[in-house]
């Protein structure tokens, strides 16, 4: 089995436990239990320790680990459509729309994520669905680059050019003879796009523009446990390590298909 493969099988796994971690987590992650044993340390009944409010660490972490991925997720989706249906108005549209949609997305690329974050919430509550919408718009121009990359790779190969002499069309041509080629990059290129979105959204979620500062997220988390570095460095470490541990396998797990 090659090694990628077994890195996706952990990476399932992750995923797996992080989604269960959305409906039960073995303690209360909001609950301030356990104040007598403030920063205490791993034990058997806390397996991470307890938090400078008196929570269980695991629980808020498993908790957070959900939150962050499925917002991950969220944004992942809401880029690679937002993406896919620009490219398909530029290479449908006349010239000079197509032109202006080039010059905009290259434009595009020069404005932060966090800048994008900072508008909508002149406009819109502070709190997660924000900054998913911020990361997604915020990635956008690197995805259409990528997919027009990718897509114009696809036209001109040999094996698009004869099922077009051999009478395939518009649908048929792209479910028969396109996406089975374009589909592995697609996906290397989704998931590359997630660990952008997760990193990001704990970015913005660490500078407090999540609003909520109790919202069990890794970054969120981060943050809330900045000042106990000095007294206790694991109540930093643990959200630390969980976070990259997502996007290192996220990133092992891209090597097979791209």
């Amino acid at each position: 089995m090659k090694a990628s493969r077994i890195f996706e099988l952990i990476l399932g796994v992750v995923l797996l436990w992080a989604c269960i971690g959305l409906v039960h987590t073995p303690f209360d992650p909001l609950s301030q239990a356990f104040t007598a044993e403030r920063l205490a340390g791993p034990s058997t009944g806390h397996w991470l320790g307890i938090d400078g409010l008196g929570r269980d660490l695991y629980s808020r972490i498993w908790l957070g680990s959900g939150n962050s991925i499925s917002m991950g997720l969220i944004a992942m989706a809401g880029n690679l459509l937002l993406a896919g249906a620009l490219l398909l108005v530029e290479q449908r549209a006349p010239g000079w729309l197509s032109r202006f949609i080039l010059s905009t997305i290259s434009g595009w690329l020069a404005i932060p994520v966090l800048f994008i974050a900072l508008i909508l919430l002149i406009y819109f509550k502070q709190g997660p669905s924000t900054l998913i919408c911020a990361v997604a718009l915020g990635n956008v121009p690197f995805a259409f680059r990528q997919l027009r990359v990718l897509w114009l790779h696809q036209k001109e190969t040999l094996y698009v050019q004869a099922s077009r002499v051999l009478g395939s069309r518009s649908w048929m041509l792209f479910r028969k003879t396109i996406w089975p080629n374009l589909q592995p990059d697609v996906v290397g290129l989704a998931k590359l796009i997630f660990s952008f979105s997760v990193l990001e959204i704990s970015g913005l979620a660490f500078l407090g523009l999540i609003g909520d500062p109790d919202f069990s997220e890794l970054g969120s988390i981060l943050r809330q446990n900045k000042s106990y570095l000095l007294a206790d460095p694991l109540q930093v470490v643990w959200p630390g390590v969980f976070l990259s541990g997502i996007l290192l396998l996220v990133q092992l797990s891209r090597s097979r298909t791209t």
